[in-house]
């Protein structure tokens, strides 16, 4: 078997050490461990350095799911619940708009000899067929009104020209029909005056 070496000439008498020799020598074996464990263990801190907090990271979202899905859950509800409120304030907005343009019909129609006493909107219940469930109803418009009793006839014409121009008008022709009206006997008696009750009752066409 043939020895290699080499020969330091920067400083004679002693052999030059060359990087195998670590390796090589006599502490060759505990050289070469310490290097594997030296790597191995370079190896775990670059593994663990990127494993690690992606690892915490993904177990963080994952625990943060069930929250979010809770926070998500009573977003929702109170979205619903907005819409619902949205809704109810729309539409009751929409009627207040629609009481404001039939008072205001009234007003420039109704003659000065009458005097509005009852504006009031209801539902009537259907009767419901036999075997059917009862129907949703009728809604009812209904005016009342008085009018003081002079001499001679009732005032058939001033009742008939307000209801003929309430019905002309645009904001109830659309909405209601004439259903009936009525004129009731005179009320108050003694010397004080006496007033004819005229009910005026309006039907909502069908939508």
């Amino acid at each position: 078997m043939t020895a290699r070496f080499n020969i330091d000439l920067v400083h004679p008498g002693r052999v030059a050490k060359t990087w195998q020799e670590p390796f090589l020598g006599p502490q060759g074996r505990r050289h070469l461990a310490l290097f594997v464990l030296a790597g191995i263990g370079v190896l775990l801190l670059v593994l663990v350095a990127g494993i690690l907090p992606t690892y915490w990271r993904l177990a963080a979202d994952l625990n943060a799911i069930p929250r979010l899905e809770k926070d998500l859950a009573a977003t929702e509800a109170d979205l619903g619940t907005l819409r619902t409120n949205l809704r109810a304030l729309t539409s009751e907005a929409k009627r207040q708009v629609r009481w404001a343009e039939l008072l205001a019909t009234f007003s420039q129609q109704i003659p000065a000899t009458l005097r509005l006493q009852v504006v009031e909107a209801s539902r009537v219940a259907a009767p419901p067929a036999p075997g059917q469930p009862p129907g949703p109803g009728e809604s009812l418009l209904r005016v009342e009104a008085i009018t003081p009793v002079r001499p001679g006839h009732p005032p058939l014409l001033e009742i008939a020209q307000f209801m003929a121009g309430i019905m002309r008008d645009p904001a109830v022709n659309k909405r209601f029909q004439l259903k009936n009206w009525e004129i009731k006997p005179p009320t108050g008696g003694g010397e004080g005056p006496q007033y004819l009750n005229i009910v005026i009752t309006f039907a909502e066409r069908p939508s």
